[in-house]
């Protein structure tokens, strides 16, 4: 994670801490293990710096070192950092009544999730049918641009906000279907500013399709996003926009913070 040279120059930022989560950090790309090297690389600090972070890391209890490979792993305390979050938040807390109240009504998959950077991160989820559990944990990032959720998320943002995220973030085509085009993505996200939700088709698997609706606090002010996967078989364009819509935008609209 990226931190601008404004809060690095502030007398009060410890960047001592930051390079410290770096390590953390650079497990988020799927990595099990990291060695020295990558560890040198990756959080662009030195060798030193990487052993004594490590060290202290490891002695904290969040990294564990393989004597035999001399590669590091995170511990079940970094899950437990996660929990304490999850077990705190007062959004996830109001939001999963109304999320577990869709899912079983309609047999569906519904996330909660925030806006991080250019990425959605999803911080609560249950799983419709066919759904894996390691598919469905809390804390996956997505690519904003790619979801139903993230271009509602999106849309709060000013256009040259919007604009500078699509023109430097890379795109990936998930299916034949994804749509990578900045020019045609950026006006999905504003007709997602003016109708209220956001609708994709089989932008990141083949066959499924998402409609998010955002979520607001007292301020009025778009804070989250709750959208609903579905399979495109059993739930066509004109029976999302009669059922689900309409629930999707009452339950969004009902408080949940």
């Amino acid at each position: 994670m990226s931190i601008s040279n404004e809060k690095r120059v502030h007398p009060q930022f410890i960047e001592s801490i930051e390079k410290g989560m770096r390590v953390l950090e650079l497990f988020r790309d799927g990595r099990s293990t990291v060695g020295l090297t990558e560890l040198v690389e990756g959080c662009d600090i030195t060798k030193s710096a990487a052993q004594r972070l490590t060290h202290t890391w490891c002695e904290l209890g969040y990294l564990v070192k393989d004597e035999q490979t001399r590669r590091y792993s995170l511990t079940h305390k970094t899950l437990e950092l996660g929990f304490l979050y999850l077990n705190a938040s007062p959004l996830i807390t109001r939001a999963m009544p109304i999320l577990k109240l869709i899912r079983d009504k309609y047999d569906v998959t519904v996330n909660l999730s925030l806006l991080s950077g250019a990425d959605i991160v999803y911080i609560a989820r249950l799983p419709g049918p066919g759904q894996t559990v390691t598919e469905m944990l809390p804390g996956r990032r997505m690519p904003a641009w790619s979801t139903s959720a993230g271009r509602v998320l999106l849309s709060t943002l000013a256009d040259d906000q919007i604009q500078n995220i699509l023109a430097t973030t890379s795109r990936i085509r998930y299916t034949e279907k994804t749509q990578c085009d900045s020019n045609i993505l950026f006006q999905e996200i504003k007709l997602a500013q003016k109708q209220g939700y956001a609708m994709t088709l089989e932008q990141i698997m083949v066959g499924q399709s998402g409609i998010a609706a955002p979520v607001r606090n007292v301020h009025h002010q778009i804070v989250a996003a709750v959208n609903i996967t579905t399979r495109i078989s059993q739930w066509p364009t004109e029976r999302i926009n009669e059922e689900l819509l309409p629930l999707l935008m009452t339950a969004t609209q009902s408080g949940i913070v």
